[in-house]
Formats: C-alpha cells, structure tokens, sequence
C-alpha cells in the first residue's frame, strides 16, 4: 500500500515529547519520516572518524544536531487550505489515477512529485 505521509507535506505531531508541534517531512523511511525542526537528537562524533556521507573527508570532533525520524503512526497530516489536522481519503479518477484529499474539507492534498 502506498504510504499515507508524503515528502513536503506538513503535518503535525500526535504524540510525544514533540505532541503538537508542526513541520514539513524531509525524507520518509517505510514506517518512519524525518520532519524538520523537530526530534532533534545529539550525536558526539569523535574528531578525525571518516564519514562516507561528508565524501570521505575528516570530520571534526563535537557535538553534532540532526533530526531523528519518528514513526509515521505518531504523524497526522495537515490539510494546506483549512490549516487544520486531518486524515486523508484515497480516491480513483477516471483514468485510474490515485490521488489524497482531506477528509475535513476535500480539497486534494499535494501529490508526490517524481524525484521529490
């Protein structure tokens, strides 16, 4: 089944240490997605370790913010037009296209975009 939670959508945080806050989905990972600006975990990286995603290069030592991904059960989305928490429909067009609206208001929800 195709995933609910999409890249670029906002949603909101349902539970947690995080509960209520909103950001925009950077990168969605099967049942976990990384929103921005929230679950912000540390890392100390010892100074001189290679890291293959900085190229190889050496890394200085310290410590290092980034977001953590949080399970897509505890995200809801946020429809773009009535600013407001709700679950999204699944629909089939004529030409057999599926396409998200919200459930509130209708209005269809931003569709992944191909390499987005």
């Amino acid at each position: 089944m195709k995933a609910t939670i999409l890249k670029g959508d906002t949603v909101m945080i349902r539970r947690g240490k995080e509960r209520g806050k909103r950001g925009t989905v950077k990168a969605v990972h099967g049942a976990s997605a990384t929103v921005e600006g929230v679950n912000i975990v540390k890392r100390h990286t010892k100074q001189g370790a290679k890291s293959a995603n900085m190229g190889g290069s050496m890394q200085t030592g310290g410590i290092i913010e980034k977001e953590a991904a949080l399970p897509t059960s505890a995200l809801q989305y946020v429809c773009e037009k009535c600013k407001l928490p709700a679950r999204l429909r699944h629909g089939r067009t004529a030409d057999g296209i599926v396409h998200r609206t919200c459930a509130r208001c209708g209005e269809p929800a931003r569709d992944s975009v191909k390499g987005a």
